[in-house]
């Protein structure tokens, strides 16, 4: 578990898709996890650490941002992981939301949950059963 805890973004990330499932029900529980939101955060902690791992194969130069060349080198890997390659630039541009040229790991994610981004390598249950809010996919 030492990589999971070194891996901030995707604690950030699952922490707060957590905190969206539920209303607060004092002034201090947005500040942490509440019982009820605990199975949701352990699904987002699963869920984002495996689209960590795909952005950090995919990310050759280590630089926490990913290039379009980096992105056109994965597209073996992407194949594999259930994503249409029929047409890279176009898969490109919806994953560089911003436009930048350079796509960051939430932005990587917002565009991994819109795919059904599927490591094939993974031995977890099937990612259909996580559940995204319409607020995750960007809508």
């Amino acid at each position: 578990m030492p990589a999971l805890f070194n891996a901030k973004p995707v604690l950030m990330r699952a922490f707060t898709a957590a905190k969206t499932k539920s209303k607060a029900k004092s002034d201090y529980s947005d500040d942490y996890v509440t019982r009820s939101e605990y199975r949701v955060l352990l699904k987002y902690l699963r869920m984002y650490y495996e689209y960590w791992v795909a952005f950090d194969l995919i990310d050759i130069d280590g630089d926490h941002r990913i290039s379009y060349k980096e992105f056109k080198h994965a597209e073996s890997l992407l194949k594999r992981w259930s994503i249409n390659m029929s047409n890279p630039k176009a898969q490109w541009k919806k994953c560089d939301a911003d436009g930048k040229g350079m796509v960051l790991f939430d932005e990587f994610c917002n565009w991994a949950i819109k795919c059904n981004l599927d490591l094939d390598d993974d031995d977890d249950v099937p990612d259909s059963t996580i559940e995204i809010t319409d607020i995750e996919r960007g809508s």
